[in-house]
């Protein structure tokens, strides 16, 4: 009985999980789609070159173009995620909650209390 109630404990506090899971797949595709245009645009537009980043950061030219681009949509997607996973910070509850401020109720239900 105490391990059922511990079990819909931890069922509870994963649902929201879900939600946020499905968008930040999204927004991973979303990121990789929208890097590697940005990445090309930057390119065409002259603004950096592969030459620049072959000699800016030292690497051997037996590295492909291809190695380049992906590495560089890496890096943009990378920085997007932390945006999307600070804008989570920002918004969610559990973001803007004020930690260490004593309270006589816990978020937390006990599973042990059988009070309700």
């Amino acid at each position: 009985m105490r391990l059922d109630k511990k079990n819909e404990e931890m069922l509870a506090r994963r649902k929201g999980l879900t939600g946020r899971t499905i968008i930040q797949t999204i927004w991973l595709a979303i990121s990789f789609v929208a890097a590697y245009f940005f990445i090309n645009y930057l390119i065409d537009q002259d603004y950096i070159s592969y030459g620049q980043i072959y000699n800016g950061f030292g690497l051997p030219r037996s590295v492909p173009e291809w190695a380049i681009l992906v590495g560089l949509m890496l890096v943009i997607v990378f920085i997007m995620q932390f945006i999307l996973i600070f804008g989570f910070m920002i918004s969610a509850p559990e973001g803007r909650r004020k930690l260490g401020d004593p309270t006589m109720k816990s978020r937390n239900k006990d599973p042990f209390d059988d009070h309700y």
